[in-house]
């Protein structure tokens, strides 16, 4: 029981601790959606088939803002989404982030939610990347769309991640010029026939996203447990919870053969300092 309370505990302080973990190399502008653009929008995003009212304050997981998708009430709404395929201001280059062609495992997480009582009854809602080519050309090389992990979250806010791996990329086949930026498409895309019972349903909010790619080649320090390593996020913590929980080596970070609260402390404290 008291393990149980510990845990409990350190899931509570580094949930709570907000969306800008220590180490992150997010390569996403403003993936927080906290700093305002133009025409409404949050700064280095664009909508496709949304408007500036699903910029929202009402519900956020860190910060002031967070994003909202809708159900599609027409045939012109069955794709919705949020993009990072928006010109600079200066028009030199577009807010996608950088990518480098094999240059390790591509993540993009976040945090998303659906209210109390609602389902997600849509074909797809979650992530698209697409991986475009160099400009002028800015052509989509390759794309993969990713469906969050439940149609409910019982309005709590729930991680996800996903991975392009090098091995997705080479089975692509070999198509140049190689990609050297990725869209960030948060998104939803109803496929069906609209009408009683078959029409999308559901809300859903987004938060905090991070896209890296690679890692440092092993975990940065103790806190470190999950892949990419060299990030510390709410992933990591989930994998030293579930490790303590099953008194696994791996999290008697003390190394008396004990698991306590102590063990939990020198994690808060690896975890704190974050990573070179």
């Amino acid at each position: 029981m008291r393990n149980r309370k510990v845990l409990w505990t350190v899931a509570c302080l580094l949930a709570a601790s907000g969306g800008a973990w220590a180490g992150e190399d997010n390569r996403i502008t403003n993936g927080g959606f906290e700093e305002a653009g133009v025409s409404g929008m949050p700064l280095g995003w664009a909508g496709i088939n949304v408007n500036s009212d699903e910029w929202v304050t009402n519900i956020v997981r860190s910060g002031d803002r967070a994003i909202r998708l809708d159900p599609a009430a027409n045939e012109g709404q069955r794709f919705q989404a949020f993009t990072t395929n928006l010109f600079l201001p200066d028009g030199s280059d577009l807010y996608d982030p950088d990518y480098q062609y094999l240059g390790g495992d591509v993540s993009i997480s976040g945090w998303y939610l659906v209210p109390q009582g609602e389902v997600l009854q849509d074909t797809v809602v979650g992530i698209k990347l697409e991986f475009r080519r160099e400009p002028p050309n800015f052509s989509i090389w390759a794309a993969f769309e990713f469906n969050f992990p439940a149609s409910t979250t019982g309005g709590e806010w729930m991680p996800f991640k996903f991975v392009v791996t090098d091995a997705m990329i080479q089975a692509v086949g070999d198509f140049p010029p190689q990609p050297t930026s990725v869209s960030i498409l948060p998104f939803r895309f109803f496929g069906g026939t609209f009408g009683p019972g078959t029409s999308p349903t559901g809300t859903v909010y987004i938060d905090d996203l991070v896209m890296t790619q690679g890692d440092v080649g092993g975990p940065c320090n103790s806190a470190d447990f999950s892949e990419p390593y060299g990030v510390l996020d709410f992933f990591d913590v989930q994998a030293f919870l579930q490790a303590f929980s099953a008194q696994h080596p791996s999290a008697d970070l003390v190394a008396d053969n004990i698991f306590d609260f102590f063990d939990v402390q020198a994690y808060l404290q690896a975890f704190s300092a974050g990573c070179p």
